[in-house]
């Protein structure tokens, strides 16, 4: 259903869609790391800091805590929301987490 969908995303009218977009996936993420632990957390984590850094080299000005609190407790914004941005936010994150763990042990220990 779109209604859920277009009432969170009026919290941010006046944002690039780039940041609107961002925003989503952080608030995802933040939820996600309070629900889950061990590994998954380090990866709800890890996926929070990549956009939060994405939002910050865009947009330093923004105040990313004022717009998180804005998204999630828009009218609207729920289980189906959430599942959306899940969604939407894996397509672009997952790629990226493959060619980490593609890589990452061979620097691990100084090597």
């Amino acid at each position: 259903m779109i209604v859920p969908v277009l009432a969170a995303a009026l919290a941010l009218t006046g944002l690039p869609k780039a940041d609107e977009d961002d925003l989503r996936c952080l608030a995802y993420l933040s939820v996600a790391t309070g629900k889950v632990q061990g590994d998954q957390r380090r990866k709800a984590e890890a996926g929070a800091l990549y956009y939060l850094g994405r939002i910050e080299s865009r947009s330093p000005q923004l105040d990313i805590g004022a717009q998180l609190e804005a998204i999630l407790h828009a009218p609207g914004y729920g289980p189906e929301t959430y599942q959306e941005d899940k969604a939407r936010c894996h397509i672009q994150m997952d790629p990226l987490a493959a060619r980490f763990e593609q890589w990452r042990g061979r620097y691990e220990g100084g090597k």
